[in-house]
């Protein structure tokens, strides 16, 4: 059992994370838009349902983390550690509501903790890329790793460029993003 989660802990936490995805926007409110919102919105402050996507950030982080300490740690994996480990801590520390942000009360910093986290993972996750590139040997998969580092970092401008859809592209960079990690991401 532990060998095969050493082997396969990427498309484990991805699996993870997409189940609790797929249950949070099941459960979500009415004013909850697909479009519009995104992700880390489902587990906002002031969010009756928040504890679903609170869950599923944890374990996705954790999860991933312990596959890469249980395989060692290295250079070529170091990143996506503190990847998975702020992942994690975004799910403790709540991005602010995403309902009623005028009346609500919210933790100013718990929210700035949030985006830090969720900065600082995104970060480290489009560098440990391209260090998978840089040390990869195999040329087929080498390309494949800056193809989507380039997808990643479009969709991550586009992010921060098209407010109005931020939820349609911040999927978009989630489906890229463990789409890579579930298939290209060396364990070892």
């Amino acid at each position: 059992m532990v060998a095969y989660f050493k082997l396969h802990y990427p498309l484990i936490s991805v699996s993870i994370f997409l189940s609790f995805i797929i249950v949070a926007h099941i459960f979500s409110s009415p004013e909850y838009s697909f479009v519009k919102n995104t992700i880390n919105d489902l587990g906002a402050q002031g969010y009756s349902k928040k504890l679903i996507m609170q869950t599923g950030f944890l374990l996705f982080g954790i999860t991933l983390s312990s596959g890469i300490l249980l395989n060692g740690m290295s250079l070529k994996n170091a990143l996506i550690l503190i990847y998975g480990l702020c992942v994690a801590l975004t799910g403790i520390f709540c991005t602010k509501p995403f309902l009623y942000l005028e009346t609500t009360h919210y933790s100013k910093l718990h929210s700035n903790l949030h985006s830090a986290f969720a900065q600082i993972a995104g970060i480290a996750f489009s560098i440990g890329i391209l260090l998978q590139w840089y040390l990869e040997k195999i040329p087929d998969v080498k390309w494949k790793h800056l193809l989507f580092f380039t997808l990643i970092i479009s969709c991550s401008l586009a992010f921060g460029l098209i407010k109005n859809y931020q939820g349609v592209v911040q999927r978009l960079l989630y489906l890229i993003s463990f789409w890579w990690l579930a298939r290209y991401y060396a364990v070892n």
